[in-house]
Formats: C-alpha cells, structure tokens, sequence
C-alpha cells in the first residue's frame, strides 16, 4: 500500500500510521505507531504588504533582486508539469540528485510552478506545494539551468533570476491570499559547508526559522528495513 504524505497537519492520528506519512506538522511529542523526526525551515510572513518582508531582504540580495529585473530577466507561472520534470533532471543531473519521477505529476491540483526567463529561455523553476486552508505554500524543488556553465556573467545572471523568483513568489502568493511563504527546510546546526550555504541564503530573505515535525510511520520503516536487508 502506498505512504500517503500529509502536510502541516496537528497530531498525527495513530489508526493511520499503517500507510500515512505527516510532514511538517505542528504536533512535537511522539506518537505511538510512527517515529518523530524534527524538521527546521524558514518561514516568512507573506500577510503584511510586500514592503514590510522585503524590507527583511539583506542588501546583497534587495540588489540582485534588482539587477536581474534590470537584466531583463522576466518571472512567470509553467503548466506542463512534464516541462518542469525534464528541467529538474537536467540539473539533477549537475547535482549528483535523485531524478524526479513523473508521478510528480499527480500532485498538480496542490502544486503551483514558476519560472524565471532570461533571453527567452527558462533559467530557473521552482516548485511548491500550497495549502489553501491553512495559507501556506512550501519550497518542494528548486533548480536552475546552466549549472556548470563557465561564462561567469551568466552564472551571475542565473544566481539573480533565483532570488527574484523567490520575491516574485511571495508576491504572486500573497495576491492570492497566501500568509506563509515556506523555504523548505533548514539545516541547523549542520557543519556541512555545502547545506550551510544554502542556508546563508535562505537567511538572506529574513523569516523565522521554526521547528516541527515529520512523523514516519513505523510499520512501513520496519517493512524497508527488512527488505533492504533480505536483499543485501
């Protein structure tokens, strides 16, 4: 039976622990039946007028954000979800990352994908999840064209379309009666320089960084466990 992922829901119900995977949720005590992982990520709050959280923008990024508007670099919205899969594993690919499987595709009616275009070719897509209920979108992929590209100004230029997609996202967000612009994840307290990185840039857009919880569901870990090692 397949796991089915619920997002930023309260406390995990633990008659569903048989094939119900919590993601992100509020609730931070253990549950029977599931094993509780905490999760990190930046959020920022997309109800106050867009000066307000821009305003928490670092200088560094306030000024790219400019320059790529400035470049010529326009954002949008992208509807063929096989467009954005075969983007994602083209820079996969540069990533050393898992491919994106097509089965993305069935999570359409809560996914929204946007997309910054340079020269009439796009350079960067991001990819959300969104909860009307509770207004929150939440970063599930990032990627970007030209990763290993070695002509240093359009590195730059790519580096700039990602940081203005993000604004532009709160921002399309926000019209749409959005609150809560999630980052999607946050390592803490990692030594990792590569992770520290990406969260040096997530800071660079202020928010608050929050904890929460996954909870995995025991059944299916001890199912993997045993499969794996049957197999091994």
């Amino acid at each position: 039976m397949p796991v089915r992922v619920i997002w930023f829901a309260g406390r995990p119900q633990i008659w569903r622990c048989l094939f119900s995977y919590y993601k992100q949720s509020s609730y931070n005590k253990t549950v029977s039946g599931y094993c509780q992982e905490a999760f990190y990520t930046k959020t920022i709050d997309i109800s106050t007028p867009v000066a307000a959280f821009e305003s928490a923008f670092d200088q560094k990024t306030i000024y790219e954000i400019r320059r790529a508007i400035k470049d010529g670099v326009t954002t949008t919205t992208e509807t063929d979800f096989t467009r954005f899969i075969n983007f994602y594993n083209l820079f996969s690919q540069t990533k050393s990352l898992p491919k994106l499987k097509t089965s993305f595709s069935n999570y359409k009616s809560h996914t929204v994908i946007t997309k910054a275009v340079y020269n009439q070719q796009d350079i960067v897509m991001h990819a959300y999840v969104i909860d009307s209920e509770q207004k929150r979108v939440r970063l599930l992929y990032s990627a970007s064209l030209f990763r290993n590209e070695e002509v240093p100004q359009l590195k730059a230029t790519i580096g700039r379309a990602n940081r203005l997609l993000h604004f532009k996202d709160m921002c399309f967000f926000k019209e749409r009666g959005f609150e809560v612009y999630d980052l999607g994840g946050y390592a803490a307290n990692t030594n990792n320089a590569a992770l520290q990185r990406i969260n040096q840039f997530k800071d660079s857009f202020g928010g608050e960084l929050i904890q929460e919880s996954d909870y995995l569901p025991l059944p299916t870990l001890i199912l993997s466990f045993f499969n794996k090692m049957f197999r091994s």
